[in-house]
């Protein structure tokens, strides 16, 4: 079992359940990430900020806490909502995201207290876990106060892993993500993207990043639009076979579930044909699921050890 930290925001997710009705929950990229992990038998604790005493903020608390997360990490701001999005589905459950959060806490995060309180956990973890959604949500001092950190701990040994994640809606501008993503990846152990994320903002494939990063250190996977695989590791690229084809009901959080098993199995200790495997089997089940988080019962079961 793993020590993990995950950063990022929890916001209130509005999911279509049938024609005009949408079903109320808790999502966002890396806190999807988290609570699988911790499905996955983890030790998480999860660092954002909500809002204070309002029912959706009390809300995305109580989820936390009944997935097991630690919320000690959680920054509660007063007078403030926590952002909410809706899913909008095509015919082939491929999703579209609209958004309300522009008021939203997790853009006052950093705190000195937050940032103290961070490297104390990260310090302490056997993995810091952010994606490219955290880097813009958080805004310019949060991300020099993350970037200061995450080189910290990354010098003290402790793992790092970001998905690139590119949001276009949620920057000024590729060259605004590009120096931010740029500024982190130096820290990471494991890195995650696809051509879909490295097109807009490098001019180049995901296989030619990745080959160039992980030539410094970095464990990276590299997504392509058939759903392939192939890792680069510092010994060299592991290719992995596109999974069987599911018939596809909501595709948020295929990604995210993919994250949480591959990484939770690789610092388990397994090979990495294993923990791809193993990650597109979680989300082949979430995607045929609505919403980004599956009921716990719907779980793929492995044995650990």
């Amino acid at each position: 079992m793993a020590k993990i930290t995950v950063l990022g925001e929890c916001m209130v997710e509005l999911s279509p359940e049938s024609e005009g009705l949408h079903r109320m929950g808790f999502a966002g990229d890396t806190f999807n990430t988290a609570v699988y992990m911790a499905r996955l038998g983890d030790e998480v604790g999860y660092c954002t900020a909500l809002g204070k005493g309002d029912p959706f903020s009390d809300g995305a608390l109580d989820a936390m806490r009944r997935e097991g997360l630690d919320t000690r990490l959680v920054r509660e701001v007063e007078g403030r909502l926590p952002g909410l999005y809706a899913i909008v589905l095509d015919e082939n459950g491929e999703r579209k995201f609209h958004y309300w959060r522009e008021r939203a806490p997790i853009r006052d995060l950093f705190s000195q207290h937050t940032a103290d309180q961070l490297i104390a956990a990260a310090k302490a973890s056997d993995l810091v876990y952010l994606s490219g959604v955290t880097l813009a949500v958080i805004g310019d001092i949060g991300r020099a106060r993350l970037k200061d950190i995450l080189a910290y701990v990354h010098s003290l040994g402790v793992a790092v892993a970001l998905d690139f994640n590119y949001r276009p809606a949620l920057w000024a501008g590729a060259e605004a993500a590009r120096e931010a993503l740029d500024g982190v990846v130096p820290a990471c152990r494991f890195v995650s993207l696809s051509s879909e994320d490295s097109r807009p903002l490098y001019g180049r494939e995901a296989e030619d990043l990745a080959a160039e990063w992980a030539s410094t250190g970095a464990e990276v996977v590299a997504r392509d639009e058939s759903h392939a695989v192939n890792v680069h590791t510092p010994e060299g690229r592991i290719a992995t076979p596109a999974p069987n084809r599911v018939k596809a009901l909501d595709t948020t959080g295929a990604g995210d579930s993919f994250n949480a098993a591959y990484l939770s199995w690789r610092l388990a200790g397994l090979p990495v044909a294993t923990a791809v495997a193993r990650g597109h089997d979680l989300a082949a089940v979430v995607v045929t699921r609505k919403g980004a988080i599956i009921p716990e019962a719907a779980m793929p079961v492995w044995p650990r050890g």
